[in-house]
């Protein structure tokens, strides 16, 4: 494994760009390179005459957490009211949540708006029809909340404290 040494990254063997950053990798021993000459070159060859070189092990970098000011709940809660959950997106450590509550919200109006339909007939279709804004309303609240909660305090939830 090779370790860019612009950001850190720890890439596969035989690579010649870091997968993160673009940055050129330094060769491996017993790869070949063209020189600007256009001649080629080896790298490190099985027959060394002189001793292997020591490479000091890279570690990566330490990024420290952002410090900056939270999301208002107000953006995932519009975002979450549109596309139902996926305003948790912009929550620190909730885009599982966010995708669970979309993929739950896909499958359950799939199946519910199937049922509304073939209920439609009987004429008690139309009511449940009508109750499908307000499953986003709730799902737009919940996300205001989490993300309210995720402020540290700046923001207070509606619903659960």
């Amino acid at each position: 494994m090779a370790y860019c040494a612009a950001c850190g990254t720890e890439n596969a063997e035989g690579l010649r760009y870091c997968i993160r950053c673009g940055a050129m990798l330094p060769p491996q021993p017993g790869t070949w390179r063209m020189t600007e000459e256009g001649q080629r070159t080896q790298h490190g060859s099985v027959n060394q005459t002189s001793p292997p070189l020591t490479y000091q092990p890279q570690v990566p970098p330490q990024y420290r957490a952002s410090d900056g000011e939270p999301i208002h709940p107000a953006i995932p809660a519009l975002i979450s009211f549109i596309f139902p959950g996926l305003g948790l997106l912009f929550v620190p450590n909730k885009v599982g949540l966010a995708i669970a509550i979309f993929i739950g919200y896909a499958v359950g109006i799939t199946i519910y708006s199937i049922v509304a339909a073939l209920l439609l007939f009987v004429g008690v279709g139309l009511c449940l029809f009508l109750f499908i804004p307000v499953i986003n309303v709730l799902i737009a609240l919940h996300s205001y909340d989490e993300a309210a909660k995720a402020s540290n305090g700046k923001y207070q939830p509606i619903l659960f404290k």
